[in-house]
């Protein structure tokens, strides 16, 4: 399927990656996030309403209450793509369709 105008970005911010990679609970929640989004993840979608445009987004966390390991710094990663993007296959012969747009 096409990819609506204006492009739509899905984003995610995870919270304490370092220390989960390594099996360890994360030390933050994100405030506001989705009910679906487990507590060290924040995500959503914003509209770029034209090229070149800009859009802000704010995301808040909080320590949990029991935390021990307060020397080491807290990571969090973005993640982004374009929303409905994905590789489609085309059978042979068919004509390409309209160009999606990139990042």
């Amino acid at each position: 399927a096409p990819i609506p105008l204006p492009p739509v970005l899905e984003y995610v911010f995870d919270g304490d990656t370092d220390r989960r990679r390594l099996g360890q609970a994360p030390r933050i929640s994100f405030l506001g996030r989705r009910p679906s989004d487990p507590e060290h993840q924040f995500s959503n979608t914003v509209e770029l309403p034209r090229q070149h445009a800009r859009a802000c987004v704010k995301a808040t966390f909080q320590l949990q209450d029991s935390i021990r390991d307060k020397l080491r710094p807290i990571a969090v990663t973005l993640a982004y793509g374009i929303q409905g993007a994905g590789a489609t296959r085309q059978s042979r012969g068919a004509t390409l369709p309209p160009l999606s747009p990139v990042l």
